[in-house]
């Protein structure tokens, strides 16, 4: 009874690990990091990028058509692991340090993007923090383009993929 009762403890427990996968892009270089439960490390996705690409340019025209076309079928497993996520952090670089009214055009079509990238988020995640989304310039982000945080736990994970509609 004692034993059932520990591993149905252990369980709850690996199931309710936190797992957080940061994007950063600054200067046009992507950096991509994940931390599980208190492990945190760097994904190697330049090397899984290279790789395939090197598998692309082996096909033809035609099977690149199909693959590109199976990607957007098949977009619902990544909008329902969205949907069991939470967006912790949002940011998005201003090109410009001056006021809105300055320059409105620039600043127009800027906020008019991140508007729109932030409905977006907001209607596919679980739940997005507003007040760590920042559509204005920050000086704790000089060189940073744009920053995402995600978080899910391993059951929301496991959950998302197992679950079919």
């Amino acid at each position: 009874m004692y034993l059932a009762i520990f591993i149905f403890v252990i369980i709850i427990l690996i199931l309710a690990i936190d797992i957080e996968i940061n994007v950063k892009s600054a200067d046009d270089t992507l950096k991509i990091d994940a931390k599980v439960g208190l492990i945190r490390f760097v994904i190697p996705h330049q090397r899984l990028i290279s790789k395939a690409m090197e598998k692309e340019q082996l096909k033809n025209k035609q099977q690149q058509r199909d693959d590109f076309k199976k990607l957007f079928k098949n977009r619902h497993y990544l909008n329902r692991l969205f949907k069991h996520s939470s967006l912790t952090m949002f940011y998005i670089a201003r090109f410009t340090k001056e006021e809105l009214y300055l320059n409105p055009i620039l600043n127009g079509a800027y906020l008019m993007v991140s508007n729109q990238i932030h409905a977006y988020l907001n209607h596919h995640f679980k739940m997005v923090d507003k007040s760590n989304i920042k559509l204005l310039y920050d000086e704790h982000y000089e060189n940073i383009d744009y920053f995402i945080c995600v978080k899910s736990d391993l059951i929301s994970i496991l959950a998302a993929i197992l679950i079919r509609k």
